[in-house]
């Protein structure tokens, strides 16, 4: 976004030779005008001029609470006593939840969060990002309203509610990706992409926090206050969102200008020059529209943006690759193998995740000083090697000092994870897609993400539990070999995003100029 006006009326034709790649035009096109005004700004600048908008992106942000929160609840209840004798079958050592249940109930989140990513693209061009929001509120309310009431040993009808509450997480998720990048200036759109993960990282710590407090209870509330507390969040995005601005690049794109341009103000205050960034917007859109006249879910696999979809879809697939349920999801498995008690081992547990809150935190300014490409590789290198140290040292897991170590370990990889691969995905598959396909692209992005979540849950636990393969930390030699392959994808695939505007990130596809040579590549005139 842009705070100054041009010297002078800008031609359309010279969009059109810039468009070309053809430097021969005297002056910078308003494109280039308004890019060179974006690049200027440092974050501490935008911040001061666009601190409004930072501020309604961590508010849209706040539905992605309850993607982590569901994740880590769902697990949690498993292990709560009463959840298991109002929904589990007795036994003579206790009550015991069907195995091919407890499967379902914790995958059907992750297939509702697969069509919920897919249908947000498409009700999200047509009712916009706040209209989007606002149906995943009700979607979730009832979602909750089903498993709250859900009466004991009804394990079908709990299962339901946790599908539909998947579809609210899959299109709370991808809408605030896609709201962030829109809203967001140039200097600040890695932060508040990169919030999104932030806000999930946070919601598992709280959601452990709420297990704790409820899961020693003797009645139907030790697992129904943790349902109840996912319908906070929907009720205060539905308060907000009528004071909410609407993205201006959806506004545009409908033909509202003058509403655009109020929501550019509200955005950035009264001294940015809204008329010259809906300008600008308008122009990106003419110029992709110049590319490619449709924007369906198959123009995402064709010509240049299938390489652009490729990169939304691997980001989350690389994410897998690495790890992250392996190592976080068995933490407290390694802390009690160290020799810690479970109220011990679940207490260093929070500790890991609070080591993720600062790790996430710590990417609000390496983002923009280091840029994506280098945190997403140095993430994927260095959980790489971590992997392959786990499972060297799984070798002498009868040792107590190998113990020790593999805690250790599992704790530095959560903040090489969430410094690095966990919040730079987010950032990525937001920022990589064209402004026409977007809402479309971080649908396909999510989609994938909870397809390769849902399958990484139901293998693992046959590699690590001891009456199946039993491989324990040696799973670490497997991930650590897929992780490997991931560092090499990445650097051939991964560009460079930081301090590019949209229409920029679309010349660049479009001259199909390697990933690795978008950082400093000239596109017009002495302007990198």
């Amino acid at each position: 976004m842009a705070a100054q006006n041009p010297s002078e009326k800008i031609d359309p034709a010279d969009v059109a030779s810039f468009d070309k790649g053809t430097p021969t035009h005297g002056n910078l096109t308003l494109l280039a005008q308004v890019a060179a005004t974006d690049h200027a700004l440092t974050p501490l600048q935008a911040m001061r001029i666009y601190w409004r908008a930072f501020g309604w992106c961590i508010f849209m942000c706040i539905g992605a609470l309850l993607w982590g929160y569901d994740a880590q609840v769902a697990g949690g209840l498993l292990s709560v006593p009463q959840f298991r004798a109002d929904f589990g079958y007795e036994t003579p050592s206790g009550p015991v939840l069907p195995a091919s249940w407890q499967s379902a109930f914790n995958s059907v989140s992750s297939i509702g969060g697969m069509f919920g990513g897919l249908w947000l693209g498409w009700i999200s061009d047509r009712l916009g990002r706040r209209g989007a929001i606002a149906i995943a509120c009700v979607i979730s309310i009832v979602a909750v309203f089903i498993q709250f009431f859900t009466p004991t040993h009804a394990n079908g009808m709990l299962v339901v509610g946790k599908l539909i509450n998947g579809v609210a997480l899959g299109m709370y998720v991808s809408c605030a990706g896609g709201y962030c990048a829109e809203v967001s200036p140039l200097a600040l759109r890695g932060v508040t992409t990169g919030a999104v993960n932030l806000w999930i990282v946070r919601e598992c710590s709280m959601s452990n926090g709420v297990l704790r407090g409820t899961g020693d209870r003797a009645d139907v509330w030790a697992y129904r206050l943790p349902f109840a507390f996912q319908w906070i969040f929907p009720v205060i995005l539905l308060i907000g969102l009528p004071f909410a601005p609407e993205s201006p690049w959806w506004l545009v794109r409908k033909g509202r200008y003058e509403a655009a341009e109020r929501v550019i103000t509200q955005l950035g205050g009264p001294t940015v020059d809204a008329k010259l960034q809906r300008q600008q917007i308008q122009e990106t859109i003419e110029l992709e529209d110049s590319y490619a006249a449709t924007a369906t879910y198959i123009d995402c696999f064709r010509g240049v943006n299938l390489r652009r979809t490729v990169v939304a879809m691997m980001v989350f697939v690389l994410q897998q690759a690495a790890g992250v349920v392996f190592v976080l999801g068995y933490s407290s498995y390694f802390f009690e193998l160290a020799g810690f008690n479970n109220n011990d081992a679940f207490n260093l547990g929070v500790g890991v995740t609070a080591i993720g809150v600062v790790g996430n935190l710590l990417t609000f300014y390496t983002v923009n000083q280091f840029g994506r490409r280098f945190l997403f590789n140095w993430g994927m290198a260095a959980s790489t090697v971590i992997l392959l140290v786990i499972g060297f040292l799984w070798i002498g897991s009868a040792n107590p000092g190998c113990k020790w170590a593999i805690s250790a370990f599992t704790i530095i990889y959560n903040f090489v994870y969430q410094a690095g691969i966990g919040p730079l995905g987010y950032v990525i598959f937001a920022e990589i897609s064209s402004a026409k396909l977007r809402s479309k692209t971080v649908g396909i992005g999510i989609w994938t993400n909870s397809l390769c979540g849902m399958v990484v849950n139901i293998i693992i636990p046959y590699l690590v539990n001891p009456d199946e393969a039993n491989l324990g930390g040696y799973v670490g030699f497997i991930f650590g070999g897929l992780a490997f392959l991931g560092t090499a994808w990445a650097y051939f695939f991964i560009p460079e995003t930081r301090g590019r505007t949209v229409d920029e990130l679309d010349v660049l596809y479009e001259k199909r100029v390697p990933a690795r040579l978008f950082e400093g590549y000239m596109l017009y005139d002495g302007v990198a």
